[in-house]
């Protein structure tokens, strides 16, 4: 009888493409590579960024006068302009506010000190030719009463250009006298933050209870009189 000698199964080999891991990796690395902002976007951010201010700080320029000056819009220059540090350092000048209202005959002025007014310095950089302030006062004034306007500049402007006049006139260990200022407790905040620290606050009678004489009763540097 004739044997049969099954076949021996072929083997089956299944093969991977290989690219196919590999094609996937490298999909999603380039998406996240095109996710991500280049240098080369984010310096170009930063120069628009920078243009747009400085166009901001001409547009308050005498040499490109405008018609109408929002709050917004001085706001936008301040927020460029904000110091970290103060003007002068705590101990550089003996400084007093004399609050609005208070008859200078009441306070013991130093002798040889610097009495310095509001009023006075909008008057002074309103007045002074091509200052980039200067058409912007102008016209506030226009618009207000003109013995009162300094109290209705923009948030902010005053304290500024009291701090800008101080840094032309003033130096370290003058005894400097702000006469009918601060207005409000804004105003004082700010200028301590960004001007100078107050070392006395005068206030009369009816400001005793106001706010601002709170605030730096907590520190005792409040005088009634």
């Amino acid at each position: 009888m004739q044997a049969f000698r099954l076949a021996r199964p072929k083997a089956f080999k299944v093969t991977i493409p290989k690219y196919t891991l590999t094609k996937y990796c490298y999909s999603t690395r380039s998406r996240n590579i095109n996710d991500s902002p280049s240098f080369k976007k984010i310096a170009l951010v930063g120069v628009i960024g920078t243009v747009i201010f400085v166009q901001a700080v001409k547009s308050l320029d005498k040499s490109k006068p405008k018609n109408t000056y929002s709050e917004e819009e001085f706001e936008n220059v301040m927020m460029g302009l904000r110091r970290r540090v103060a003007l002068f350092p705590a101990g550089q000048l003996k400084l007093t506010f004399i609050a609005p209202g208070v008859s200078m005959k009441k306070v013991a002025i130093e002798k040889d000190a610097k009495l310095i007014s509001p009023r006075e310095v909008v008057e002074y950089y309103r007045s002074l030719p091509n200052d980039k302030y200067q058409a912007l006062l102008e016209d506030i004034r226009s618009s207000h009463d003109p013995e009162t306007y300094f109290y209705d500049l923009p948030k902010g402007l005053l304290v500024m250009l009291i701090g800008r006049y101080m840094k032309e006139n003033c130096k370290t260990g003058d005894a400097v006298y702000i006469v009918d200022f601060p207005k409000d407790i804004q105003d004082a905040i700010k200028f301590e933050n960004e001007v100078c620290v107050v070392d006395k606050l005068y206030v009369g009678k009816t400001g005793e209870n106001t706010d601002l004489a709170k605030y730096y009763q907590t520190v005792n540097k409040v005088e009634s009189v």
